[in-house]
């Protein structure tokens, strides 16, 4: 006999059994329904919270609860997201629609050409703070720099600037071009604040001469203009911290770093660098940025920041670089999320690869060296563009296209949703670094 027609003949033998106990005590059959029918209720409840709180649909996209996306849809880079995916412990996936309602945002911009630069626009209900503004001085603002940035600054004010050293690719976009007797950069297209710059510099180019017009036609128009050292050492009016809200609960805090009165070799070093803490209802979340602060800049960082916390974001150091995010910074603020401004895979700043340097490769941002450290703590590492290299015309860079584009970490909820949470949103995907194709070809993770 199969083990089919055992099955059947067991089943009929339970319910003639079941039938006679029912007979015997119809109570017991009673409870036995009221108890099921609370089972169910209890289930039904269960279920409708595992919905309305996304646990579903992280278990039909592959139950991957590590990451935002590590691996999903691509997105299509006109601004949709490719948000698809699992869950970064503590941040959800974003809406676009979300983010200029949001409590408090952070944009890592992708500047529109094939060059590393930094720009970063953080915003706190009205209060806008411009962190750096790259890329080269003949492109820079480029027209999508100019026009994300009025689609989030709508009144026309920049509260806060922040020029964080005087390298081109940070200071440029706020010169701009010459244009009808005017310039386009943001220094001259927006009413500004405070200005808190480097306080020291070794350059004497044309754009640095070029910026300091426009701090000075600035400081003409009302703006107050601080260095770093001026907010460490609370002189000349600046001061160390700045609420960027009435209620107090978003600090924008200058860090003190031994390069602020000391001399460098490097302009790098100078970089000003900031702390950014949101205080929650259950704690509190801390964002830093350094610039392109180098090795030696980052240990007298912490050094002289002792309380220097977690942090569930870090700009990753001077492009990804390998001077920059050394293990001594890392493994002191342990860093949940990576956001990287740079054109990947370029040789804009890496030597080619030769028969004799077949690796070199392994130099172009973000480097190797900089991922084996990040990797230590995190594997949400997000890099806003990527270099398109044509490797039979001696690495020539032909142009660019997105790899998670402008990269948006913002506090706030969605038309569905009662309270606000720490989100993440991209312009063009949010897979992260490892999963993509270029890191794949290009870049081992712990050495595979």
């Amino acid at each position: 006999m199969s083990k089919k027609s055992n099955r059947k003949r067991a089943a009929k033998r339970a319910y003639r059994e079941a039938e006679k106990a029912a007979k015997r005590n119809p109570k017991a059959l009673w409870a036995v329904i009221a108890i099921l029918l609370v089972l169910v209720i209890v289930a039904g409840a269960v279920l409708f919270w595992l919905y309305r709180s996304g646990k579903i649909d992280a278990w039909k996209n592959g139950g991957n609860d590590s990451g935002i996306n590590s691996g999903g849809n691509p997105g299509g880079g006109d601004g949709s997201g490719g948000n698809q995916g699992g869950s970064n412990t503590g941040i959800g996936m974003g809406a676009a629609e979300d983010i200029a309602s949001a409590d408090f945002s952070i944009h890592f911009l992708e500047l529109g050409v094939s060059n590393a630069g930094d720009c970063v626009l953080i915003k706190s209900g009205n209060t806008e703070v411009l962190i750096d503004a790259g890329a080269k001085s003949a492109t820079a603002p480029t027209k999508a720099m100019l026009d994300y940035v009025a689609k989030y600054c709508t009144d026309g004010v920049l509260e806060y600037v922040i020029a964080t050293h005087a390298h081109e690719d940070h200071i440029a976009g706020f010169v701009g071009q010459a244009q009808d007797g005017a310039r386009t950069g943001f220094l001259y297209q927006y009413k500004i604040g405070t200005i808190i710059q480097f306080a020291r510099h070794k350059t004497t180019s044309q754009i640095f001469q070029r910026y300091t017009e426009a701090v000075e036609y600035c400081a003409g128009e009302g703006t107050n203009v601080y260095t770093a050292l001026d907010c460490v050492t609370e002189t000349n009016g600046a001061k160390a911290t700045y609420y960027l809200d009435d209620a107090q609960t978003v600090s924008m805090n200058i860090l003190n770093q031994k390069y602020y009165s000391q001399n460098s070799s490097s302009e790098n070093n100078y970089s000003v660098c900031m702390l950014l803490t949101q205080k929650l209802a259950s704690g509190e979340n801390n964002y830093l940025f350094t610039g392109d602060l180098e090795s030696s800049g980052e240990s007298s960082l912490v050094d002289m920041n002792p309380d220097l916390p977690h942090c569930v974001l870090y700009k990753g150091g001077h492009h990804g670089s390998s001077t920059s995010s050394s293990d001594k910074l890392l493994d002191k603020i342990t860093p949940d999320n990576i956001a990287i401004c740079t054109c990947a895979g370029t040789y804009e700043y890496a030597d080619k690869p030769t028969a004799d340097n077949p690796n070199n490769y392994l130099n172009t941002f973000p480097t190797q060296e900089a991922i084996d450290r990040m990797s230590k703590h995190t594997d949400k590492i997000y890099v806003t563009t990527l270099g398109i290299i044509d490797v039979d015309n001696n690495y020539k860079t032909t142009g660019f296209t997105s790899m998670n584009g402008n990269i948006v970490f913002y506090y706030g909820k969605g038309k569905e949703e009662n309270d606000s949470s720490l989100k993440l949103w991209c312009s063009n995907n949010t897979t992260i670094l490892k999963e993509t194709e270029w890191f794949q070809a290009n870049r081992t993770w712990n050495g595979v």
